[in-house]
């Protein structure tokens, strides 16, 4: 297999910067409207500042005066990043788009048309800046895991090629931190071991590892190696609807958490209606006023659709969720596993008391709009 990895950095402030040209080589921040606003993405200029996203927007404004404040623009960004994945596409037709600005391409088999990968690379990388003028940085490698490091160590702009046989040598000398995967409580672990280097993690007695990571110590030291199996997956439709809020205020008043959930829970039970689908999953994230995030999900017992019983599975998830006496900042909220409602008529139906209330607030909503009705907890919490 061959693969590359194509990274567009800072995707959202690299297609501003085709909108707006003055803004190359000055410090970027995208962030949305409003005092307690979150950075989303931020420019390598910024990040040399010391600004970082998710930082609230009050500090990151503190640490750079001289910043140039964007408001995200999401449609333009998912405009641009089709592009990029068609001209992607006409290099290999095994796409899988990972966040803004990602895309592994299988390449295997494609020599007779476009060259060695190295080669389709190279002009795969002229195509994005010709076309789109954004420049991106490239891996080719034997695998995913191989061609995205490779990508990440010639961002912001470049080219690197892993020879199939060279993985586990490329790797190495890198710090553990530049496996994918490894986030901040596993590099605490494995520097509380004192493993710092890939290569001492290659080393490493794989029941040592299973004693300190449990099954994920054998991935650990499989990407180490440098190997992965995955392979290129085109990405499947899951739909999904999905609510967020950020609070007026951090807090972690159950009143307030509680209303303010109802209110995304009601929204999105809504929308489900109205769509005709029902849910089989739901999901909650908190991101914490020190910026950490906790994030559950239960799979529902029967079909979701109706009020009552939406928010009796989705007060169990909030209870669940709330794992910390920190401040509460913002709460995501989602509802997978859509189906259509069944059309079929039962033979002995069993009518429900909820549905013609589930109606009458239905068709009050989308009359009036969602704030026509505030359930008693919002009134309560206010």
């Amino acid at each position: 297999m061959q693969v590359i990895h194509l990274d567009v950095a800072d995707f959202a402030v690299a297609v501003e910067r085709v909108v707006d040209p003055g803004l190359h080589g000055r410090p970027v921040i995208v962030a949305p409207d409003g005092d307690r606003a979150l950075v989303s993405t931020v420019s390598r200029e910024a990040r040399r500042e010391g600004i970082r996203s998710g930082m609230p927007l009050r500090e990151a404004l503190r640490r750079c005066r001289s910043a140039c404040l964007v408001r995200p623009n999401e449609p333009l960004y998912a405009r641009a990043f089709k592009a990029v994945g068609e001209v992607a596409g006409r290099f290999s037709p095994v796409l899988e788009p990972g966040s803004h600005g990602r895309i592994y391409l299988d390449v295997t088999g494609t020599g007779r048309l476009f060259g060695s990968p190295l080669d389709l690379a190279a002009r795969l990388r002229r195509e994005l800046s010709d076309r789109l003028r954004l420049d991106a940085a490239v891996g080719v490698a034997a695998n995913k895991l191989v061609s995205r490091v490779a990508a990440d160590l010639t961002e912001p702009a470049g080219l690197l090629d892993v020879r199939t046989g060279d993985e586990a040598p490329f790797l190495a000398p890198l710090r553990v931190q530049r496996l994918p995967g490894i986030g901040a409580a596993v590099g605490r672990e494995l520097d509380a071991l004192n493993i710092r280097r890939v290569r001492q993690l290659a080393m490493m007695e794989p029941a040592h590892l299973d004693l300190a990571f449990g099954r994920f110590g054998a991935v650990l030291q499989q990407r180490a190696r440098g190997v992965d199996p995955r392979p290129v997956r085109p990405p499947l439709r899951k739909p999904e609807v999905c609510r967020e809020e950020t609070l007026q205020e951090d807090s972690n008043d159950p009143a307030v958490l509680r209303a303010a959930f109802r209110a995304l829970v009601e929204s999105a039970g809504l929308e489900l209606r109205t769509r005709g689908l029902t849910s089989a999953r739901m999901a909650l994230e908190l991101r914490y006023a020190d910026s950490r995030t906790t994030a559950r999900s239960v799979r529902a017992g029967l079909p979701l659709a109706r009020i009552p019983e939406l928010w009796r599975s989705a007060e169990r998830l909030l209870e669940e969720t709330l794992s910390r006496r920190v401040r509460v900042r913002h709460l995501r909220f989602r509802l997978a596993g859509l189906a259509r409602r069944p059309r079929q008529l039962e033979l002995f139906p069993q009518p429900s008391p909820d549905e013609p209330l589930t109606a009458a607030l239905d068709r009050i909503r989308n009359r009036f709009g969602e704030s026509a009705l505030v359930h008693g907890l919002q009134v309560r919490a206010g």
